[in-house]
């Protein structure tokens, strides 16, 4: 069973509201299973928010391929890229059929600017989340120290 910290929702602190905002500053993105959403390595500066649907997260260790994660519906991921575009450290592919949402870096700048509210509240929940996994990964490299 995962937790809400460990399946966090970047939408949890707005209201139905300010979602449907938010919605109107992204596109909607259906994706079929082996679909590949971002490879490694391949610059990206979106935001992208499950909807339905899994992909899996994957990273390229020594001569093979390690799974990061599920990433099922209200999961996300891209959230560095949006504070720093540049190169993805992972590969994102679709397990399933499903649907995404993709915040470009300058919609999600415009939503804040036209919607200080909710976009302080969810640039808040965005760094708590980056700082959560931030944590995890630290925790991580001791084990193997």
């Amino acid at each position: 069973m995962t937790t809400d910290e460990q399946r966090p929702d970047i939408f949890s602190d707005l209201s139905p509201d300010e979602r449907a905002v938010l919605e109107g500053f992204a596109r909607r993105r259906e994706f079929h299973k082996d679909d590949v959403i971002l490879r490694e390595g391949q610059h990206n500066s979106s935001l992208f928010v499950v909807n339905n649907g899994l992909l899996h997260a994957r990273m390229k260790v020594d001569q093979g391929d390690t799974m990061l994660g599920r990433l099922e519906p209200r999961s996300f991921f891209g959230e560095v890229s949006v504070f720093d575009p540049g190169t993805t450290s992972a590969t994102v592919v679709a397990v399933t059929r499903g649907e995404l949402l993709q915040i470009d870096r300058d919609q999600l700048l415009l939503f804040v600017q036209q919607n200080p509210v909710a976009g302080s509240k969810l640039l808040l929940r965005l760094l708590q989340v980056i700082a959560y996994r931030v944590r995890t990964a630290d925790d991580l490299s001791l084990i193997h120290i």
